[in-house]
């Protein structure tokens, strides 16, 4: 490929990035990150979580993948009195099982996506599982909720670690589940600090076909020690992002894009802390008591 060529594709996705910042302003980002922090939680300890106050979501119902442990909490978003959204937020690491789900990580054949893909199309083995069982337990009352529920604009999967994951292949299930004439059948994907998860046949499948016109969105951040230390071990085994990556502030509701100035001290270049792949736009996103 040319260095011309290569100059046009990183302006493209610069334009990209810069229309996604655009899009989703830092508040809505960071009532995402809330509602990724609050699938940490049971539906009764979210009620003493300062976060369900502050970011006006309402818990509708939660549920576990019995085989897996993954699981997923539908919020309505209450924060725009003309707009009506659902958010699926799916739950990251919470105990022995989940983490053991993030370390089978060979790539095999992606033939339980709920719908048929490309040859050879790969995907992580333990997230293409915990997606399938979450999606089991998540599809009946979900769709439920959305016949139920009057005038939904918007539905959005989102989700921390391997709710990150959860959330984009879950996604993909839904948007099989759905009429493709409804306007519900186009799910935004909002995700934080996911790791990578298909090859590139499988990538664009996603992108350009299952979930065509969806807006696949990863926030990431660099002195997240998870991103940082895998970055390697994830290319060298075929791992290809899937949706744009838009680097965001871990302490504050704040999204860079390329053309901002965000300078970095020596010491700050380093990713070591493991509490920093638990804070994201100002919210801690994690497990806890």
């Amino acid at each position: 490929m040319s260095k011309f060529a290569v100059a046009i594709i990183f302006s493209i996705m610069a334009s990209w990035r810069h229309m996604l910042a655009s899009s989703f302003d830092a508040t809505t980002l960071q009532r995402y990150a809330h509602a990724s922090s609050l699938s940490y939680l049971s539906l009764e300890k979210m009620q003493s979580s300062e976060y369900l106050s502050l970011s006006r979501l309402e818990p509708l119902l939660q549920v576990i993948d019995p085989e897996s442990e993954s699981g997923a909490t539908v919020f309505r978003d209450n924060s725009n009195d003309n707009t009506k959204k659902l958010i699926v937020a799916c739950r990251g690491s919470a105990n022995p099982k989940n983490f053991g789900t993030n370390l089978k990580f060979n790539l095999v054949p992606a033939t339980r996506l709920s719908q048929p893909t490309p040859s050879g199309a790969m995907v992580h083995e333990g997230f293409q599982d915990a997606s399938l069982g979450l999606w089991k337990e998540l599809a009946q009352p979900l769709l439920a909720r959305i016949k139920e529920e009057e005038d939904v604009a918007e539905i959005i999967f989102t989700g921390h670690s391997l709710g990150a994951a959860n959330a984009l292949l879950t996604s993909v299930h839904y948007r099989t589940s759905m009429s493709s004439s409804s306007s519900l059948s186009r799910p935004s994907i909002v995700t934080f600090g996911g790791p990578k998860l298909c090859n590139a046949i499988l990538a664009r499948f996603i992108r350009n076909d299952a979930l065509k016109d969806s807006t696949i969105l990863h926030l990431v951040h660099d002195k997240d020690p998870v991103l940082a230390n895998n970055q390697k071990l994830w290319n060298d085994l075929g791992f290809v992002d899937v949706g744009i990556e838009l680097q965001c502030d871990p302490n504050r509701p704040s999204v860079h894009t390329a053309a901002d100035e965000n300078p970095k001290s020596f010491f700050s270049s380093f990713a070591w802390n493991i509490l920093d792949h638990c804070n994201y736009m100002g919210v801690y996103v994690g497990p806890r008591a």
